[in-house]
């Protein structure tokens, strides 16, 4: 429990990423920690720009990608090559769907470790609870697991992907990151549309200029 007076919450100092550029036109210089949410349906661009700031992350902090959805699949393979991930080295490194979330905790804190957890996505992840005689407990991954991984995860930044239903994210977990994020962005039409906890509204993030020219479905 805490409390702040006045003078607390106006000097206190705030770490932040020094996003510069484009980036800067699109997402300030967010926080260095929390969670992150981006959602959109199949096909919108999520996938690159995922990659695309990924990317951009690891001139600042080195990066884990969760790839559940995809692994090491031929597509992740292509989209991989396309942006060129190769250029961050070692900043970065990927987990497949099999990878449990104590492993991915571990990862991301023991010493050395990594400070940006990107998870693509939440609509198939779910919670592997126990491991008895040889078998997985597994349950959906819900709000209060979200709430339990963040605390575990607390310093760190976490970038949660999403599938979207009318707009939305397609969860109850996913409407819920949404809710308190301190940075929201939703991709349509290869377009990332941003704004932050705040209600900052920012420049539009162009994905793929060909693509985002030729979108049809506003």
């Amino acid at each position: 429990m805490a409390f702040f007076t006045n003078n607390n919450i106006v000097t206190t100092k705030h770490e932040t990423l020094p996003f510069s550029g484009k980036w800067h036109d699109s997402f300030g210089c967010p926080p260095v920690s929390g969670s992150w949410i981006l959602y959109g349906s199949s096909g919108s661009g999520k996938t690159s720009f995922a990659l695309q700031l990924a990317k951009y992350l690891t001139n600042y902090e080195r990066v884990l990608y969760w790839s559940i959805e995809q692994g090491n699949s031929k597509t992740f393979q292509k989209a991989w090559k396309r942006e060129n991930m190769q250029e961050c080295g070692s900043n970065i490194i990927v987990a497949d769907g099999d990878t449990g979330f104590e492993m991915i905790i571990k990862t991301m804190t023991q010493r050395k470790g990594r400070n940006i957890l990107i998870v693509d996505s939440l609509t198939p992840l779910r919670y592997f609870n126990e491991f008895k005689n040889g078998v997985h407990s597994i349950k959906s991954f819900g709000v209060a697991e979200y709430i339990k991984f963040c605390k575990r995860m607390k310093g760190k930044l976490i970038i949660w992907i999403s599938h979207e239903k009318q707009g939305l994210p397609d969860t109850t977990v996913g409407d819920y990151i949404m809710k308190l994020a301190d940075l929201k962005m939703r991709c349509e039409g290869y377009k990332v549309m941003t704004n932050s906890r705040a209600g900052e509204s920012m420049k539009d993030f162009i994905v793929w200029e060909r693509g985002a020219r030729e979108y049809k479905g506003i």
